[in-house]
């Protein structure tokens, strides 16, 4: 696990102040979610997202990029308004944990009036840099929010579930949010069974990342998560998410934006759902 974290971290880790923690995945009896059962405390939070984390992160993702990254994104935007039913710039959107406001850009051009949070002083700077209104914790009451996207931000918090109800009390009556995490069923079954951490590829050990990805979820762990912020799943209608999709001249993506909506929304058991209130019909 040394080794992974002083890869992963590029050789910033100071692991020294590791000393005494095992990592730990636990299960809960009621809604089967598995965390850490250790977590860092808010000196380490900060220094692993400022400091472990560089700040070149931004420019290794822009060089990682394809054109479809933002296609992708600009599908969501484009599912979300239509299926609304309203203009963009009636709509109003918040980006929670937007990083480096990717997605919120793209938003905002599509005309939203668009928001967004985090808690990296230097990802806020770059949003204001670039015209990004954000939102402290009590300033998100004020406002009602049509769409509310997460995206990689809930496998992160140790309080997931207040979180979640005060995003939810800043949803506006017909609005959706989007939770989006890594679906950690395969990492968790393997331990479960035995493996030792060594045992686990790179990939599988992504969802259960030590120190970062404190939550583990599953598609029925999410569920049951917003049951208790009174938010069940949206089953998009699949006109509207087909509707949104492009890139289809593209042998091996016109496949792969064919199986997602079905995956996603007709057979659904990813860790990327949209939520709305639970006494809305629609």
């Amino acid at each position: 696990m040394s080794a992974f974290l002083q890869k992963q971290y590029e050789g910033r880790a100071r692991l020294e102040q590791l000393q005494g923690y095992n990592y730990e995945l636990v299960r809960c009896r009621q809604c089967s979610l598995a965390y850490q059962a250790g977590v860092p405390g808010g000196r380490l939070v900060n220094e692993i997202y400022n400091l472990w984390i560089p700040l070149s992160e931004r420019d290794r993702l822009a060089q990682e990029r394809t054109v479809y990254d933002p296609s992708y994104w600009a599908q969501q935007v484009h599912f979300f308004i239509e299926h609304l039913g309203l203009r963009p710039v009636q709509v109003k959107v918040l980006d929670f944990g937007m990083g480096w406001a990717e997605w919120a850009s793209m938003a905002r051009a599509f005309g939203c009036a668009v928001y967004g949070a985090e808690l990296s002083p230097e990802r806020l700077d770059h949003a204001h840099r670039m015209g990004i209104p954000t939102l402290d914790w009590q300033e998100m009451t004020v406002h009602r929010f049509h769409f509310i996207n997460t995206e990689q931000v809930f496998e992160h918090l140790i309080e997931p579930l207040d979180i979640l109800k005060h995003l939810a009390s800043s949803l506006a009556e017909d609005g959706l949010l989007k939770i989006s995490v890594p679906d950690a069923r395969a990492a968790v079954r393997r331990i479960s069974r035995g493996a030792t951490f060594a045992s686990l590829s790179p990939e599988t050990i992504m969802p259960v990342q030590p120190l970062e990805h404190v939550n583990c979820f599953e598609y029925e762990t999410l569920v049951r998560l917003a049951a208790a912020a009174r938010l069940v799943p949206l089953r998009p209608r699949l006109r509207l998410i087909y509707n949104a999709t492009s890139g289809w001249l593209h042998p091996m993506r016109a496949a792969r934006l064919f199986v997602r909506p079905l995956y996603r929304h007709v057979y659904p058991k990813s860790t990327f759902v949209y939520f709305r209130h639970a006494n809305r019909l629609r």
